[in-house]
């Protein structure tokens, strides 16, 4: 029996720091490095080189078309014919001018693509660190499992022998035994879990880094959030389609505005004459009734589209954000309630071991308590990694001052 002591004051006489939930936190400098190594994922850096090919197409549309350049000569005498008296030889160019509104316009339409491309990859990029706090958390909360559930698999290890030695002294205990071991297969259950939830997070974070890492999950709180959603990435992004609908209204008005046409020519005629001609052309829309029209209507009801798809998206935001507060106001009311239960039973435990040494109590009911507050423990870390999960998922809707 003083070997079967031993055991129970190794496993649980201390409450050592881990349980408490209150791991060492990395330095900030460590975590922000993490987040730079995210920004070089392919997914993330795929976002910003499209965001930057839609800026300089966008910069390209306000230039003019290639000037043509021709090269002719008239009347080429063919066979026996004698017409050189009409005979020319003629260089010259025509330059079109497509209309200057419809050019800015679509400047203007892949500069709000770009930014709305932009905002994308800012919002991808929060997503993944929320995901790279999840999976941190998550490597913490299996780390402080596996301690938690060796511990109790010591703790039925005690009380495995103290039963045994009951049965041994014929006081009974066989069927107690048998409900024991039981019992401790589902810390071996639990275990083997753990095992290949590890194995799950760790290839989380070498699709993220590249990599698995021991840095710990940062400090964070809820963002302040009532119900304005003008900070938003996903309501931000939605409004990046409108600017762009309204862009395509202005080059769909644009277009019933005139194209301009110059050319030029030098001509050498038969004599050795010489002679110049110079022309302007203008477009006239007449067909604007079944061109310009029509396209027109379309792009306004683009941007009516756009406007609702904002709205349904607002409304999808906040839906979200709701549910997300409110889970995690209910994970941290349960981690007060947990920390609370685990307290008294710590108290009960502390009661047990006294009247144990005092020969009011058998062994079994000190080590049940013991393993009673133990897995309350490991609720505990799990809830904890929960409600990390949860803040980092609401932070991540929200627009950061510092963005790719």
């Amino acid at each position: 029996m003083p070997f079967v002591l031993i055991v129970l004051l190794l496993a649980g006489a201390a409450s050592p720091a881990w349980a408490e939930g209150n791991p060492k936190k990395p330095a900030a400098a460590d975590f922000a490095a993490l987040v730079d190594r995210l920004r070089d994922h392919p997914e993330i850096r795929a976002y910003v080189e499209k965001a930057e090919s839609q800026r300089l197409n966008g910069d390209g549309e306000l230039g003019l078309p290639d000037p043509m350049v021709m090269l002719s000569e008239q009347d080429y005498p063919l066979g026996r014919s004698m017409s050189r008296g009409l005979q020319q030889k003629m260089v010259g160019f025509r330059q079109d001018i497509p209309r200057l509104s419809v050019r800015e316009a679509k400047v203007e339409r892949g500069h709000a693509e770009s930014q709305k491309t932009r905002l994308m990859a800012d919002y991808a990029l929060a997503a993944m660190k929320a995901r790279l706090i999840t999976a941190l958390a998550e490597l913490q909360r299996i780390k402080e499992q596996e301690k938690i559930f060796k511990q109790q698999d010591r703790l039925f290890e005690a009380e495995r022998l103290a039963l045994a030695g009951r049965v041994d002294a014929d006081r009974g205990g066989v069927g107690d035994l048998s409900t024991q071991q039981a019992e401790r297969t589902e810390v071996a259950l639990n275990v083997s879990d753990l095992v290949e939830q590890r194995h799950e997070v760790e290839a989380m974070l070498v699709n993220m880094l590249g990599d698995t890492t021991t840095v710990a999950p940062p400090e964070i709180k809820p963002a302040a959030w009532e119900s304005d959603l003008g900070d938003t990435y996903p309501v931000k992004i939605a409004g990046q389609d409108i600017a762009m609908a309204r862009q395509d209204i202005k080059q769909r008005e644009g277009e019933f505005g005139p194209n301009l046409l110059v050319q030029g020519s030098y001509a050498r005629m038969y004599g050795s004459d010489n002679a110049a001609t110079i022309g302007v052309g203008v477009s006239i829309p007449l067909w604007a009734s079944t061109s310009q029209k029509p396209k027109l209507s379309a792009a306004k009801a683009g941007l009516r589209a756009a406007e609702a798809d904002q709205g349904g998206v607002e409304r999808q935001t906040t839906e979200r954000l709701s549910h997300l507060k409110s889970q995690i106001e209910t994970v941290t009311k349960k981690l007060k309630l947990l920390k609370s239960k685990l307290d008294s039973l710590e108290q009960s435990a502390g009661a047990a071991l006294r009247e144990y040494e005092a020969g009011k109590a058998d062994l079994p009911s000190v080590l049940k308590a013991r393993r009673d507050a133990l897995g309350v423990r490991a609720i505990m870390a799990a809830e904890r990694a929960k409600r990390t999960s949860l803040v980092a998922d609401f932070n991540r809707y929200f627009i950061e001052e510092t963005t790719l």
